[in-house]
């Protein structure tokens, strides 16, 4: 991966980090008129604005890994044993935010489909970081071989 494009990345990854902070401060503007727009209850809408607040702890987590995982494959470490620990995290932090949507389902049905898009994510990740333990495993016996 070209340098360049590890940039872009990390500076993407830091746009999403703000864009999560200013919707947790404009949340609550943002939940008002869009339930007006679709005629939301007050229970729906409260289970947008607990789940999104408690989701956006999750998101900065996994933001924050991958800004990490980026930081190391830049240095030239892609296979790095510490990478893996970083796919594991994203990963959880995505089961984190299926569970927590699964739970505001309840009260708004459409987070069912944010859950399902979140369990396929954390499944995806969860087979990348399989691929990345395996690679460095590889990586390591490959550095030790003289």
């Amino acid at each position: 991966m070209k340098i360049k494009s590890v940039t872009a990345l990390k500076a993407a990854i830091l746009l999403c980090m703000v864009l999560v902070v200013a919707l947790a401060v404009g949340a609550p503007w943002i939940i008002q008129w869009y339930a007006a727009l679709r005629s939301i209850n007050a229970s729906g809408k409260y289970a947008i604005l607990i789940s999104y607040y408690i989701c956006a702890v999750p998101a900065l987590i996994a933001l924050t890994a991958m800004f990490r995982l980026l930081q190391h494959i830049e240095g030239r470490r892609p296979f790095d044993i510490k990478n893996s620990s970083y796919l594991n995290v994203i990963s959880w932090c995505c089961l984190a935010v299926c569970v927590i949507c699964v739970i505001g389902g309840i009260w708004y049905p459409p987070l069912y489909m944010v859950s399902a898009a979140m369990l396929f994510l954390f499944l995806t990740v969860r087979v990348v970081y399989s691929c990345f333990i395996a690679a460095a495993v590889l990586q390591e016996d490959n550095d030790l071989t003289v």
